[in-house]
């Protein structure tokens, strides 16, 4: 991507004004595409002597810097001063779940932790991929009443990939059994109706444009609905979650990134802020921060496995996915009109950001 188009108001506009949120090449690659990321990941720790490693990689050095880059928005002085005034929300509302996992950890009810974090993965990466749909849709003059059957379409498809084969996650597939023996067919039974219902319906709002739906907004729709497939063809559930996630990992530290870069680049103000701005000024520094979050991390791991620990690493992990969850619907909750006045300037034009 071009210099231009990430720095200058004329470069974005041009950009904006042919359907990308950036530009061809960076939504191509960081938002459409990304999921191939997936499949290599996937692909190598099925046919690579040591492809698991791949896994590992990916794990710390993409994963766990997606993870971890929402506390970013905390370094911003705008957005900091906002979460100070729900304190409830951003502040003790993380603490009460970290508490809440290490207490089931603690006492051995894991199950409650690895369903929740099952569950809302299918609802934070589904929110995410709306939402970054909603940025193209404004960028190509769609209505806003394409919204709820788009968010529902992606939705509904994702879920029902997601819960075909629920048997392969033990966790939740024996809670549904013990609830009824026909629970987890009937998740399908219910979801593929709803799914194919509202591909017609959002086909049918698409049709009605005067204008042909653009590349940008196409290609990522088409990509949104594939992204949970690996769910129908791998047995092993974890590898398949996370094979899904990568295209949704990149995905987001792209988004985070860019609109960091743009709103805070050239910003003052605190200590804080200007870091955050250097960094994400400096691709070479946001890649290296990228890297120091993820070998820490690293670090952490392999010394709580050291010293017969590793309980604790499980906890921090489980406890990080479950804020960030938890986090990204409060940080990008767009019907806050403080969130469209102060991220939507940055992502598409002013003028479209008016409605939820």
């Amino acid at each position: 991507m071009s210099e231009a188009i990430l720095s200058s108001p004329a470069g974005r506009a041009a950009a904006e004004s042919k359907g990308w949120i950036a530009s061809p090449a960076y939504d191509l690659a960081l938002f459409t595409l990304s999921p191939l990321a997936g499949l290599f990941v996937l692909w190598a720790n099925f046919n690579l002597p040591g492809g698991t490693m791949v896994v590992v990689a990916a794990t710390f050095l993409i994963a766990i810097p997606h993870y971890l880059s929402s506390f970013t928005f905390y370094l911003g002085d705008d957005t900091l001063a906002y979460y100070r005034s729900r304190r409830m929300a951003f502040f003790i509302g993380p603490m009460v779940i970290v508490a809440a996992v290490v207490v089931l950890r603690v006492l051995g009810f894991d199950r409650p932790v690895l369903n929740a974090m099952y569950v809302w993965n299918i609802w934070h990466v589904s929110l995410q991929s709306a939402g970054i749909l909603s940025l193209y849709r404004r960028l190509n003059g769609g209505a806003l009443s394409e919204r709820r059957p788009a968010h529902l379409a992606i939705l509904s498809v994702n879920a029902t990939l997601a819960f075909w084969h629920i048997d392969r996650f033990a966790p939740l597939y024996s809670l549904l059994i013990r609830i009824h023996p026909v629970a987890p067919w009937s998740i399908r039974a219910v979801g593929l109706p709803v799914a194919v219902a509202s591909l017609i319906v959002l086909a049918a709002r698409l049709a009605r444009r005067p204008h042909p739906v653009s590349l940008a907004e196409g290609a990522f729709l088409a990509s949104s609905l594939l992204l949970f497939h690996p769910y129908l063809w791998v047995q092993d559930s974890n590898l398949a979650t996370f094979g899904m996630l990568m295209g949704h990992f990149i995905q987001y530290l792209a988004i985070v990134w860019l609109l960091h870069r743009r709103k805070y680049a050239d910003a003052g103000g605190s200590f804080h802020q200007r870091l955050l701005g250097r960094i994400s000024a400096r691709p070479a520094l946001t890649l290296s921060a990228i890297a120091a979050m993820g070998l820490t991390f690293y670090a952490f791991s392999v010394g709580a496995e050291a010293v017969g620990a590793s309980m604790f690493y499980i906890i921090a992990w489980n406890a990080l996915t479950l804020v960030h969850f938890y986090l990204d619907g409060l940080i990008w909750a767009f019907r806050q009109t403080f969130v469209r006045q102060t991220f939507g300037p940055y992502l598409t034009p002013a003028s479209h950001m008016v409605g939820p």
